[in-house]
């Protein structure tokens, strides 16, 4: 019976150690998120390490079984990684303020390497201890290893769900860290408890001291000029707001990219794309129904809410309608749908005057709606004098070019007629720098792109500074998408097309908005 019970309880063993590692996978690539972003090639750093020190691990793990084949080494290499994930936080930032200055993928790679390689090879050793503890005769051996193997890829499939699901959204990744780190913990606690407790009592005290110092980071400044006035940690990344004392303007931020930035006495936008939505919008009439896709802080909704639109709301992150109701004025009574957006287009049974795409303010690049066929049913549900905004960030010639003609070309694929609005690319009959990334933005019809009225007179009379064409020059006439590639659902490469993009765009957070926050004391992780 005492045997019965001790494989069971290196099975359990098992079960804790793959828990862990998809775990403290998970809050790895949150913590890189903040720096680096929650791109696909952050991802695939975090993978690459993460099976990597897997891999050194179990050659590690087989070696030591042969050496020190005790349970001993075992509850010491439990307390080696419990302690490795328990710094975690504190060492991924300093880490990555070192690094954040290099070349954005290689940054991304070294900083993973140094703060979660340790841990996952530390992880890696113990399958190779619990097989060998479990295998006393060697015909036991196959056996043993489908348990160990069983107990611990389950135990990763519980905490996946539950780390992604509860714990990061609940309590942020830090927080997060140290439960996991704590859970790890308690097992050679117990068992060096019950041989020598004053080891146990070290244990105790070291981690009280390191989570102490986690959840108590320096305070900002009384004479700060950064007010943070919200933080929150999901599975969509990190949401920051806070505001600039000094401009008096709000920022929010995912992952440390401004998604929603305000005058805050006024309440207005200070991006221009929010303002010339609106003013190209009021084309339409009162009345007309519009869905948008993608919240931000709900600046858009806002504009075209006082032109007395009927608005319905599409976004997968539950977080963005609450801060956008707190923070930055949108009506609590808006239609809000928390659903992905190619879900809602496809399942939607409405129809709609206007449809707005505005999900690429970020690095993240929605790229199961950039398809042919998803263009094909926002047709669907759009009126026959119907019209859709596409807005997005990026460059119409030189490198990166490919990904705004990928767009057009799909577009028109689909079955759509569509235009690039004049974003400022040409002012007073000037070519600007089209080799420089900024705002894009597409309009398409299901007739040829055009607008009916002449001034715009439903207009908000704020946006008239900036000076938009209201006449002539509204479009870029001309523009040739045939270069581009032409996407589909089953070849939906936004994300690769708009690397130059996401590189300049991180490396402006890196380069200047981020090291703002850490002068001011915000915490990142």
């Amino acid at each position: 019976m005492e045997l019965l019970n001790s494989r069971k309880y290196l099975l359990i063993l098992a079960f804790v150690e793959g828990a862990a590692v998809m775990a403290v996978e998970l809050l790895g690539a949150k913590m890189s998120a903040v720096y680096f972003g929650n791109s696909l090639y952050v991802w695939t750093s975090v993978l690459m390490v993460t099976i990597s020190g897997l891999a050194i691990g179990y050659f590690i793990g087989g070696r030591l079984t042969q050496r020190f084949p005790s349970k001993k080494t075992l509850y010491i290499i439990f307390l080696i990684a419990a302690l490795l994930v328990l710094i975690m936080p504190a060492w991924a930032n300093i880490i990555m303020q070192h690094t954040m200055t290099s070349d954005y993928f290689e940054a991304a790679i070294q900083s993973t390497i140094f703060y979660l390689l340790p841990a996952m090879i530390a992880f890696g050793i113990i399958p190779p201890y619990v097989i060998s503890l479990l295998s006393k005769e060697v015909e036991d051996a196959g056996s043993y290893t489908g348990l160990v193997y069983t107990s611990s890829t389950f135990g990763g499939v519980i905490t996946c769900l539950l780390t992604g699901f509860y714990l990061i959204p609940t309590y942020g990744v830090k927080m997060s860290t140290y439960c996991v780190a704590i859970s790890i913990i308690l097992i050679p606690f117990f068992y060096f408890f019950k041989k020598n407790i004053l080891i146990s009592v070290g244990i105790l005290l070291a981690s009280a001291f390191i989570i102490s110092n986690g959840i108590n980071p320096p305070s900002q400044s009384k004479n700060s000029h950064v007010k943070v006035l919200h933080k929150s940690d999901g599975l969509m990344g990190q949401i920051l707001i806070a505001d600039d004392l000094k401009t008096q303007k709000r920022s929010l931020m995912i992952n440390n990219i401004s998604q929603s930035f305000m005058h805050i006495p006024s309440g207005r936008s200070q991006w221009r794309y929010v303002h010339r939505v609106a003013l190209y919008a009021s084309d339409k009439p009162a009345g007309s129904k519009v869905l948008i896709c993608g919240i931000g802080g709900g600046n858009l909704i806002n504009e075209l809410l006082a032109l007395g639109f009927v608005i319905d709301a599409v976004d997968i992150d539950v977080r963005m309608a609450e801060v956008a109701t707190e923070f930055f004025g949108m009506p609590a009574n808006t239609s809000v749908f928390e659903d992905d957006a190619r879900h809602y287009i496809r399942t939607c049974k409405k129809k709609y005057d206007m449809v707005i795409l505005d999900m690429s303010a970020g690095e993240n690049q929605p790229s199961n709606v950039y398809t042919v066929e998803c263009f094909k049913e926002i047709q669907g549900i759009l009126n026959p004098d119907g019209v859709m905004f596409v807005h997005y960030q990026n460059v119409l010639e030189g490198e990166g070019a490919e990904a705004a003609k990928s767009i057009g070309k799909t577009i028109i694929e689909s079955g759509l007629k569509v235009k690039l609005l004049n974003t400022d690319k040409i002012v007073d009959g000037i070519k600007a720098d089209w080799t420089i990334h900024s705002e894009l933005m597409f309009y398409a019809s299901i007739s040829v792109p055009a607008f009916i009225t002449k001034g715009f007179d439903r207009r908000n009379k704020f946006a008239d500074p900036f000076n938009f064409p209201k006449k002539q020059g509204i479009f870029l006439e001309g523009y040739d998408f045939s270069d581009g590639i032409l996407l589909t659902d089953d070849n939906p490469i936004m994300d690769v097309l708009h690397v130059p993009a996401l590189e300049s765009t991180r490396q402006a957070a890196l380069k200047r908005l981020i090291p703002i926050l850490l002068k001011e004391k915000v915490e990142i992780i």
